[in-house]
Order: C-alpha cells, then structure tokens, then sequence
C-alpha cells in the first residue's frame, strides 16, 4: 500500500463471528454439561432470528460502495469547462473531446459508458464539492467522520449512521440480517448501540449444513435439526442449541441460491451480483455494503484510475442485471469515499490527498441530475485544496428521510438540508424515465459551528447526548471513533463463513494513535533518524519520490533518505 494509514477501513471495523451454531460435537458437549451449557449464553444472545421480515412493498433498500483510499472527484466528473482544471491537472486532464458529456462544462470520465447511459435515462444523480468542514486529510480520521456521520453533541457511545438508522427497527437487536456487508468485518458505519449488520463471504464454502455429500454428515444434519422439533430432555439449553443448529443450517440452505452461478471477474463486480442476488432472495435486508479500491493514487494515477472506473461502471451494470425488476424501484445504490484528491497533479503523475469529491447515486426512483455547486479551482482552501459546497450529511439526510423512511434529525443529531433527488418513494410505479433538474440546483447552506456546537440532537432521543463533535485529539483522530471501534471489538458482528482473524482493533487504533501529525521539517527528521532500519535503495528511492510529491504543494522536498511513509 502507498500509505500504511490506508488499512483505516480493516480499523473502522469489527471482526465478524459466525451466526451462532455449533458443531455436533459440541453441541453434544455443552448438552451434556447440563448447567455448565451456561457457559453458551453469550453466542445464544442474537438467536431470536437470523432472517428479518421480507421486503415490504414500499421498503426501501440502500446498496453501498465504499471507495477507499480517496476518489478523484475531478477525474470522475470533469470540469473540462473551466481552463484552470488543465493548467493544474496537466498530461493528467481529460480533454473535452474524451469525456461524456453530462451538462454545460462537465462529462464524466471516458469509463463510465454504461453509467452515462443511466444518466441519460434519470437514474443517476451526481453530487458534486461533497465534503465537509474542517477537512481532515488523514484516511482514517476522514473515514471515520464519514462512518460516524454525527452533527450533535458529543456521543456516549459512538456508532455508525446507518447502525442508528437500524437501532430504530423492531428487534434491531435480533435480527442478524437487516444489513450485511460483504467481506469477514463489519465497518463502524453499520454499527449502532444495538444493532449490528452481518459479514457474509463472497463464497459460502463449507458452511455448516451446506456439504450433505457425506452420508454420514447427512444424517448429523439431519439428527440436529430433528432434535429442535420438540424437547431435546436435555433442558433448557440442550433446547437452545438444538434451534441454534437448525436455524443456521436454515439459513445458509435460504442465502445458499444467491451463491449459485457465475460471478464477475472484478472485486467490486462479485460483490454487487452477489448483493442483487441477496436481494432477489427477500432475506429482509435492507443495507447491503460494499467496498473496494486502493483509490489512493500517488503516482500514475491516470491508467489506475481509469481501470478502476472500468470496474466501478461494469459493476454496477451487472448489478443492475442481476436485480430482478420487481425490486428495481426498491433499491437505490450510493459510492462514497473518504475525500477527494488535491486539484494539481504532483511531480509523479498522481494526486494527493484532497477534500471535496462527488458521489454517484443511482436507482429507478433517483431524479438525475448535477446536484450542489462545482468547488471553484481558483479560490482553492490555503492548503491547495477544493472547498467544499455540499457537506456529506445532506446526502444521508436525504437518504434517510426520502429513501429510508426515517426521521434524519433523530439519526444524524441536526437537521441537515435535503436534496431533492428522489421522483417518489420506494415501490411508487416508474412511468418513465425522469428528466435531470434544470440548471444546477443551488448548494443546501452547511450548519454553522455555532449550530454544530449546539447539538441540537432530536428531542427525546437518550442515546444522543452534548457536548460537541467533532473533537480531536493531538493526534487528529476523532476519540468518538476511537471508543466505537473499541467497544465494538468487544461484541463482534455475525458472519457467515470462514473468518480470518485480524490485528485486533483496539491495536490497529493504538498503531493509528503512535502517529504524530507534524510539519514537512519534523516528518524530515524523522524519516531521516529511520533509514538506518535496513531499506534497500532501491526502496529508499521510492519512497523519498513519493513524499517530496506529497508535500509539494508546501514548497518542501523530503530528503533523498527516509524510512517508511506515513
């Protein structure tokens, strides 16, 4: 990786354990233990139900692409309108003539075809200058600001925005599949005080109950599930148990169609089949996350992140041909990503790290459209970078409210202005593509920092409480973060699957915390202190190119000999 801070997404997040069940032998162990079956209590807790009601008609489903490392925005959707984009861009600028046209002085990147031809339909919208104030250009401060999604006071206990969003659902605290995530961890977005969504592989493998290829292992499946029919006479827990068994072997036999098939090439593209697949199975989901990347192109970005807009448009097309169309206008797909990259390219064809990007979001029932200011590239922030017009709470304000069907005060601790970029709510019929808005609707005015002092959380609501957020430590990591990851490495998230287990969170967050945010002069002599570790020079080299590009914009090159970059 580029930037060691990059595994901020594996830190945002808790290991997932698997959906409660239990091996025959140990199921005959701790049913034979009689009392000592006790010692189960805690895997037993989340039993109630590992299915959440179907999808109601007028659900709405919310599919998401994390694209770490921090899009280029202005590569994305190109302002090629504006002859300041090439004189600070460069060999790394698309001309007017390559991009896809989507209004007066923008097309989106020659990659995206198939995401045009949506456009073209209504069915996405582009909302540009997403960012936030004060900017942090640190991978996983931003991510965890992002994951958070927080405008109140300070939090007790901090979570996730859409783990709030789910809290508010009956049995939040049972029901193991009213979100998943793709991959064997669950990201702090998906976390809330009680609820917590599901890890589910991009390939079931052996799990328990599938595998009937053995007799033997038939008749074991066959025995445990017969033995929650009735009373077990092995008393209470023997009882739970038993259901434990059947209700796992139940559901990997209802999620196990979704696995069946072929499945894209890409990342990105398995994962968002398989999410179609999961919705088509009406397992209640109502989250589905996806993640993918490295977007944290320092150097020879414009081939890497054409490629990875290749992957991005033919994913989500597969997606949008997996999903059967009775839940085509139930289901709407959000990107986001941590920050945008800096306006001017650096001396090794890549970007830095920047503030404000733009985001796609994409369904039948989307209003299509350019939303929130273009970032001006000549009253740039005294860092270089864009400034932003939309703050990202505005976005999941309007998903909440208009998608979601929640009071987004209550979830996001202030009342965020809304978007107007839904034509109905979830399950309205669709007559017929939606025209884009005319012109450029104007930016929603982000909350003051007097406002966002405030609070201002949603009456009645315990969980929220004052003090104000964001607060940062020296380190610039938010401790509200900090504490939900902690927490939450306490009570880890179901999965279904195999799980390969991580440096533990609270780890990877003490790794994250021995880092220093300084200035050019002491990362120098830092660095410096450090070359004696060992590095060869060829990598010496390397990564003394890389940070004199990344601190460029400060008129400073690191020296030839450093250490490892931060």
């Amino acid at each position: 990786m580029i930037d060691d801070e990059l595994d901020s997404l594996r830190r945002l997040s808790v290991p997932a354990r698997p959906l409660p069940g239990v091996s025959r032998r140990r199921f005959l162990q701790a049913a034979g233990a009689g009392v000592g079956g006790l010692a189960l209590a805690p895997a037993l807790s989340r039993l109630q139900a590992f299915a959440a009601p179907p999808i109601g008609p007028t659900d709405g489903v919310l599919v998401l692409i994390n694209m770490t490392g921090g899009n280029d925005g202005l590569n994305t959707l190109c302002p090629v309108g504006d002859s300041r984009y090439f004189s600070l861009r460069g060999p790394l600028a698309f001309q007017g003539n390559q991009v896809l046209p989507v209004g007066t002085g923008f097309g989106l990147n020659p990659a995206l075809p198939k995401l045009k031809a949506r456009y073209d339909q209504g069915k996405v919208a582009v909302v540009r200058g997403v960012g936030y104030n004060p900017p942090d250009l640190s991978h996983f401060t931003s991510m965890a600001i992002w994951m958070n999604g927080w405008g109140g006071g300070a939090q007790s206990v901090a979570t996730g925005w859409l783990g709030r969003w789910l809290d508010g659902l009956p049995n939040a605290a049972s029901e193991a599949l009213l979100a998943v995530t793709i991959g064997s961890s669950v990201p702090l977005h998906l976390i809330g005080a009680q609820a917590r969504a599901s890890g589910l592989p991009e390939s079931l493998g052996n799990a328990f109950g599938l595998d009937r290829s053995d007799p033997a292992d038939a008749r074991m499946f066959d025995a445990l599930s017969s033995f929650a029919s009735s009373a077990t006479g092995l008393g209470t827990w023997g009882d739970a148990i038993a259901k434990a068994d059947r209700d796992t072997m139940d559901l990997s036999q209802r999620i196990q169609p979704a696995y069946q098939g072929t499945l894209p090439d890409s990342d990105l593209g398995r994962q968002l089949v398989l999410c179609a697949r999961l919705v088509n199975a009406n397992l209640g989901i109502r989250v589905l996350n996806t993640s993918y990347g490295n977007f944290d192109n320092h150097a020879d970005e414009k081939p890497t992140h054409t490629q990875q807009m290749v992957e991005l448009d033919d994913a989500i097309d597969a997606f949008s041909a997996a999903l059967s169309p009775s839940y085509r206008n139930r289901v709407t797909l959000m990107t986001f990503s941590e920050f945008g990259r800096r306006p001017e390219a650096n001396v090794s064809a890549g970007t830095d790290h920047g503030t404000a990007s733009c985001l796609f979001v994409v369904g039948d029932r989307v209003r299509g459209g350019l939303y929130g200011g273009q970032p001006s590239l000549t009253d740039l922030d005294r860092n270089g970078n864009l400034k932003y017009t939309v703050d990202f709470r505005n976005v999941y304000a309007t998903v909440l409210e208009k998608w979601l069907n929640a009071d987004a005060t209550q979830v996001l601790g202030y009342n965020f202005p809304k978007l107007d970029m839904f034509t109905g709510a979830p399950g309205d019929p669709v007559a017929g593509p939606a025209p884009p808005p005319s012109g450029t609707p104007p930016p929603p005015a982000p909350p003051s920092p007097s406002a966002y002092a405030a609070g201002q959380p949603s009456p009645g609501s315990p969980r929220y409480v004052s003090p104000p957020l964001p607060n940062k430590d020296r380190d610039g990591i938010a401790p509200a973060a900090v504490a939900a990851v902690g927490a939450a490495s306490m009570n880890p998230a179901p999965v279904v699957g195999a799980v390969r287990n991580p440096i533990s969170a609270r780890q990877r967050l003490a790794n994250a915390a021995a880092r220093r945010r300084a200035t050019p002069a002491s990362i120098d002599a830092a660095r410096r202190a450090k070359t004696t570790a060992g590095r060869t020079k060829q990598t010496k080299h390397k990564h003394a190119k890389h940070v004199g590009a990344l601190h460029r914009h400060r008129g400073t090159k690191i020296a030839k000999r450093i250490g490892r970059s931060r």
